[in-house]
């Protein structure tokens, strides 16, 4: 009797621990692409913490690509808190002309810890990489 009613307790000990250990942040680029009117060009889209716990901060790299996929400079984009389910808009001017870009990202939690951050089109892009080195090849042979 008293072996089961042990077990009870550290079960509902294990079971309180872990239930506040769960509450982290998460970044998800939800959406991105590039903007240009041949005139000004930017990178756009929208950031969402989909975990239960605030982003303080956090940052998106651009990286630009020419048309013969060469990278340009990276363009640093920072951005502060980001409470649960909150979605923020984004812009980010790029001089140079581009005729793509590729993204990193990352966030912090409250400690300064790194959390978790996903593009939630990496999939797609993950998809294109083959297609899109075929099209570098050929830029580059003309």
């Amino acid at each position: 009797m008293k072996l089961k009613i042990y077990f009870r307790v550290i079960i509902a000990i294990t079971a309180a621990y872990a239930s506040l250990t769960w509450a982290a942040p998460e970044l998800q680029v939800k959406f991105h692409m590039g903007i240009g009117n041949g005139k000004t060009q930017e990178v756009g889209g929208t950031l969402v913490n989909v975990g239960d716990a605030p982003i303080t901060q956090g940052y998106l790299v651009i990286t630009p690509i020419a048309t013969q996929c060469h990278p340009k400079a990276s363009i640093l984009y920072t951005f502060g808190l980001l409470a649960p389910a909150e979605e923020q808009p984004f812009r980010v001017p790029v001089i140079e002309r581009f005729s793509s870009y590729r993204l990193q990202m990352g966030a912090f939690d409250e400690q300064g810890f790194a959390v978790t951050a996903k593009d939630a089109n990496q999939a797609i892009l993950d998809g294109r990489i083959g297609e899109e080195r075929e099209k570098c090849n050929a830029a580059r042979e003309n």
